[in-house]
């Protein structure tokens, strides 16, 4: 049973209501009925956006990653639903969970009740909270919109009071929304009842307040004594996929999108944000800020990628630093993953390959290497205009694989295992150790020795043509300005694979259905096929207005008709001819 210090608490402050009002008691009843560990199964049944918000493990995301000390004690300010807590009490020693709000107080306390290093203070005023002692982490996630609901002046008066109660070597973790986030400016809500671009109309009523990332380091820099990183969770910080920073940014928009079911979307967001990431403005027009704040060093941590539509033992953590990149699973399922990596990497040394990545303390570890991948490779020499060095450099790959790897029979192969019919199997390359991620951006290649990385997967008899085919596939769909250089047809027909695509493109989407998320796939298809573009819209207003003009001519009609009746009575009848020759006179 968690503690709860209820001596700051005099009422109920509902700071995010605008949020989660509507939500708050279908939140309360799944919590009352569900433990934590069967939170998919809510998932399951109800995917609205802010349900999944509160109930999905990819809430914790934004935090996941991060290199937390756990001999260290944590102060979380505005815990919500303990969406995060359950998170942190398992990577820290010690978790101080602040919330405003007596009805999500239960709510933790029955969500968590399990938990014996948490403990949860309610209170009002967070301004007016007196803490007894000092933290190593302070954490301010979806809260420091609402500074002066909670007893604050703005958010620097927030972040002054928070950095008083840093150990000397402490660190702020601080996570919102950005005012200037293509969401927004795409017509999303915070929710909705909100009239749509709210954060840049300055007669409506708003009970938060974003800012953008020039507002925020004009904040930051009048704090004296501190140090700070931005990083850009994508597509923000609620349900993160990838996290970017100014080291590591990225060259195109590829991320999974979401909205509310009840939003009406104006564009493409993600289309926005590859015009955008051209001209060097991404950190300006991302959805959300993580910012770390330290008086002291800050993490080395450049990126973070989450595989998050797959399925959990095949879920793993991706962070490049500055000095090495490291691979770890997700949850505890994920571990025999790993092991399967390292299998992968010790199969492929011995085979002769070149291998940057080594299995250490339960992680896959590489140096961060500063070369090319072979993608990026075969880029250049095709926009630079030497299409035939390019075929050359496929040639090369295709033989080097070739002759590295043992043949196997074509017996009992890839095909068989996933009930894939297919003719003129014979006339396929088939190799002993299939190594199904052998494309281009999983080798560092810059005209000389290849190195391989990322060799997740691995699958018996498999095709070396299948190899080739995903491997060209991915490079023209990565890069989609070399269809003016070459058509990928071309490179399909050198290999002999025109007549095997259909076939290749079935084993493709059967191996890939082992590996996703059903239900996270379902979550993130429903909101694609909910967005309204603004073609959409005007369809839709078309329609209405068409709808109005044809009852308009309709009624003209009518009119019409009647007026004709009318003429044809007032010429047929004597009494009308007679009243207007008295008329006249």
């Amino acid at each position: 049973m968690l503690k709860v210090d209820k001596s700051f608490y005099q009422t109920d402050n509902d700071y995010n209501r605008d949020i989660y009002g509507e939500y708050e008691q279908e939140i309360k009843d799944y919590i009352d009925k569900y433990k934590i560990e069967d939170y998919s199964q809510i998932i399951m049944q109800d995917k609205r956006t802010n349900i999944v918000s509160v109930f999905s493990e990819m809430r914790s995301n934004i935090i996941k990653w991060y290199p937390f000390d756990k001999n260290k004690n944590v102060l979380e300010i505005g815990a919500n639903y303990g969406e995060i807590t359950y998170e942190l009490s398992k990577r820290c020693k010690e978790v101080t969970a602040i919330e405003f709000s007596e009805k999500k107080v239960e709510c933790i306390s029955k969500r968590l009740e399990e938990t014996e290093n948490v403990q949860v203070i309610l209170c009002s005023q967070l301004k007016n909270t007196n803490l007894q002692k000092k933290y190593d982490y302070i954490t301010l996630i979806g809260i420091s919109e609402y500074a002066n609901k909670i007893g604050f002046n703005d958010l620097e008066d927030m972040l002054k009071w928070a950095k008083e109660y840093l150990t000397e070597n402490g660190k702020i973790l601080l996570a919102l929304d950005n005012k200037f986030g293509v969401k927004y400016l795409a017509g999303s809500t915070r929710n909705k009842d909100e009239e749509k671009f709210a954060n840049y109309r300055e007669h409506i009523h708003k009970d938060y307040q974003l800012y953008g990332k020039g507002e925020l380091e004009k904040i930051l820099k009048n704090i004296e004594g501190i140090n700070y990183k931005f990083y850009y969770p994508v597509p923000n910080y609620n349900l993160t996929h990838l996290i970017y920073t100014d080291n590591y940014l990225p060259q195109k928009s590829r991320y999974n999108i979401y909205y509310r079911e009840d939003e009406e979307i104006l564009f493409e967001e993600l289309s926005f944000l590859k015009e955008a990431i051209k001209n060097d403005k991404f950190d300006f027009f991302t959805n959300s800020y993580l910012i770390e704040i330290s008086k002291n060093d800050l993490s080395n941590i450049c990126f973070v990628n989450y595989s998050n539509m797959r399925k959990k033992e095949y879920k793993i953590i991706t962070q490049i630093a500055t000095d090495k990149v490291t691979k770890q699973a997700y949850r505890e399922e994920g571990q025999n993953h790993i092991i399967q990596i390292q299998k992968n990497i010790s199969r492929l040394k011995e085979l002769g390959f070149s291998v940057c990545e080594k299995y250490e303390e339960d992680k896959i570890l590489s140096p961060y290497i500063l070369k090319p991948t072979m993608d990026e490779y075969l880029r250049k020499l095709l926009i630079d205009d030497k299409k035939q060095e390019f075929l050359d450099e496929l040639d090369k790959w295709f033989y080097y694989i070739k002759n590295k790897i043992p043949k196997a029979n074509s017996e009992n192969t890839i095909f068989e295992k996933y009930k894939i019919q297919i003719d003129d199997k014979n006339k396929l390359t088939f190799l002993q150790d299939g190594f199904i991620d052998l494309i281009f951006q999983n080798v560092f290649y810059d005209g000389s020795e290849y190195i391989l990385f990322d060799q997740e997967w691995y699958e018996e008899s498999l095709p070396l043509e299948f190899i080739m085919y995903r491997s060209i596939k991915q490079l023209f769909f990565l890069h989609r300005e070399l269809e003016k250089k070459i058509k990928k047809e071309e490179i399909y027909s050198k290999y002999n694979l025109e007549s095997y695509i259909e076939v290749f493109e079935k084993l493709e989407e059967a191996w890939q259905e082992q590996l996703v998320d059903e239900e996270i796939l379902k979550f993130y298809s429903e909101k694609w096929s909910r967005i309204i573009s603004v073609e959409d819209i005007k369809f839709k207003n078309n329609q209405e207005l068409g709808k109005v003009y044809l009852e308009k001519d309709n009624l003209q009609k009518e009119k019409n008709e009647i007026q004709k009746e009318l003429n044809e009575l007032k010429n047929g009848s004597r009494f009308y001819r007679w009243t207007r020759i008295f008329k006249k006179g």
